[in-house]
């Protein structure tokens, strides 16, 4: 049906007459146009499901976000069951921050179909975003149960195992995701941190290897590939990676684990130095004052003397 049919005088004032213009119009992008087609429509029939709709996603053409959402209500009060247009809701709620509405308008659209992929993709959202783990876990386990080849939720779900250190779960996440793309940065660095958590350390170093040769310079995988070689006494490896982590700026994570490196090559001095650096930043740091009076007085360095600070170590200006 065309906008000439309308104009040419057939349909002007029936009911499917304006239905059609407002298409028309949404269809050539005049949403202005559309949206009073569907007014006019309304008029006749304000339950009609079709002009509902269409004047909801006019609304939203015209960038008229609470007019559009007043509309789908409207919509949802005569017609509930729409799984799809719930979804779509409960969407635009969670883009316009409204997120106790958005999960309103999932659990709605789960009521009606468990096993709605949108509904729980964007309830597994705001769960994450609402710091409920369990919560996301189990929307994103159920989705995946459904569309196991999301390798996107596969990643998220797997890192929210990592953060609660489940690191068995994480790891099925992410030997999941990578069967879905073998060298997948975010998948290959959970699973060799996951093993890490675990204490697999032999299993975990050539997945350590290949995502330092993809992201040699990230801080993060740097310490985290340092402590497992340095738990597989490599230590000139694990020495070599903490000091790249350095190279950039004063870091923490480096200097703890480079002292660790040092205490195991027998030399406490230059771990004394790392632990002091690491108070001169920040003098209430309680792991690093427990871990320098743990130091043995091997070093022949009297109590409290201060160390000149090693150049790998050194905070930066």
């Amino acid at each position: 049906m065309t906008l000439g049919w309308i104009e040419s005088g057939e349909g002007v004032g029936t009911l499917q007459g304006w239905i059609e213009a407002g298409a028309a119009s949404a269809k050539a992008r005049d949403f202005r146009a559309a949206s009073g087609h569907y007014l006019r429509a309304l008029e006749r029939d304000p339950r009609h499901p079709q002009a509902l709709r269409g004047l909801a996603e006019a609304y939203r053409g015209l960038r008229e976000a609470g007019r559009c959402l007043e509309t789908w209500d409207r919509y949802l009060v005569l017609y509930p069951g729409d799984v799809s247009v719930q979804t779509r809701v409960g969407d635009a709620c969670r883009r316009a921050g409204q997120l106790e509405r958005a999960a309103a308008h999932y659990q709605a659209a789960l009521h009606h179909d468990p096993r709605d992929r949108y509904a729980l993709m964007g309830l597994g959202d705001l769960h994450q975003k609402a710091h409920r783990p369990e919560e996301a876990l189990a929307c994103w386990e159920q989705l995946l149960a459904l569309a196991p080849g999301l390798l996107n939720i596969r990643t998220m779900a797997g890192n929210l195992c990592r953060r609660k250190l489940d690191f068995h779960r994480a790891e099925h996440h992410f030997r999941e995701a990578l069967a879905l793309d073998p060298h997948n940065a975010h998948a290959v660095f959970g699973l060799a941190d996951a093993l890490r958590g675990q204490g697999r350390f032999e299993e975990a170093a050539p997945y350590w290897d290949e995502i330092l040769e993809t992201d040699p310079g990230n801080r993060q995988v740097l310490c985290r590939a340092g402590d497992c070689f340095t738990r597989l006494g490599r230590c000139d490896r694990a020495a070599a990676l903490f000091r790249r982590a350095l190279d950039s700026g004063y870091d923490r994570s480096a200097l703890l684990g480079l002292a660790k490196v040092h205490l195991q090559l027998g030399a406490p001095a230059e771990a004394i130095r790392c632990y002091e650096t690491i108070l001169a930043r920040n003098p209430e740091d309680a792991r690093a004052s427990l871990l320098l009076a743990q130091v043995p007085a091997a070093a022949g360095l009297e109590a409290g003397a201060a160390a000149p600070v090693h150049p790998e170590a050194a905070d930066p200006a």
